[in-house]
């Protein structure tokens, strides 16, 4: 084989492998914004508190520290039309309660699900 069709293979090969992996890994996650507003917390916390409140569950399980993964949290609601999603997420918040499924961020308990609602929130917003 000759040197020129060699690097030439080799950069088509390089950028078959590359462009799909970077495609998965940085396009940009579609979901319904309901998902990132924490409904019953924003009654007694302004966006700045729970972007906060969101970096600090995010520095706390630092697994669930990118809006992919947890997408994968609560992903089971993405398919679910808007009128039922806060009724679900209202569900679910009972659910982890009632089950134990708590964390403690900042001296606040709060369902896992909230918590990951304020962390996806907290990604979401532009400093």
């Amino acid at each position: 084989m000759k040197r020129r069709n060699f690097i030439l293979l080799t950069g088509v090969g390089i950028s078959a492998i590359a462009i799909p992996t970077w495609y998965y890994k940085y396009r940009g996650l579609k979901y319904d914004q309901l998902l990132t507003e924490p409904e019953l917390l924003s009654h007694i916390w302004d966006g700045t508190t729970i972007s906060e409140i969101g970096d600090i569950y995010r520095k706390q399980f630092s697994d669930e520290n990118s809006e992919s993964e947890l997408m994968k949290h609560l992903s089971k609601y993405k398919s679910i039309e808007t009128t039922n999603i806060t009724k679900m997420l209202r569900q679910q918040i009972i659910d982890d309660y009632n089950l134990g499924n708590t964390v403690m961020v900042d001296g606040w308990i709060l369902s896992r699900t909230e918590a990951r609602q304020c962390a996806l929130f907290s990604l979401t917003q532009t400093n």
